[in-house]
């Protein structure tokens, strides 16, 4: 399912500021792994710049072996944008 918002209204320059580390999190996970951070689930977290939120990222971010530490912080942004859409 795809939740659609306006991020431009919704997100604070800390949100802004959080969803940025939160990528750069993902990437720092890939290149640890010596992997590219180029799929699915990258791509879904940067649809959130342009208010695209997909609530099957967190299932896919557990099958690709995400830490607990980046599922958290995708729940955290989907619970932000419920709250607040």
């Amino acid at each position: 399912m795809i939740i659609r918002f306006n991020r431009h209204e919704i997100f604070s320059k800390e949100m802004m500021e959080y969803h940025s580390q939160t990528l750069r999190l993902v990437e720092d996970f890939h290149m640890s792994r010596n992997d590219t951070w180029f799929n699915e689930v990258y791509n879904m977290l940067n649809g959130i710049w342009d208010g695209y939120f997909y609530t099957e990222m967190i299932p896919m971010a557990k099958e690709l072996g995400y830490p607990q530490s980046i599922i958290d912080r995708i729940d955290w942004t989907e619970f932000y944008i419920n709250d607040l859409h």
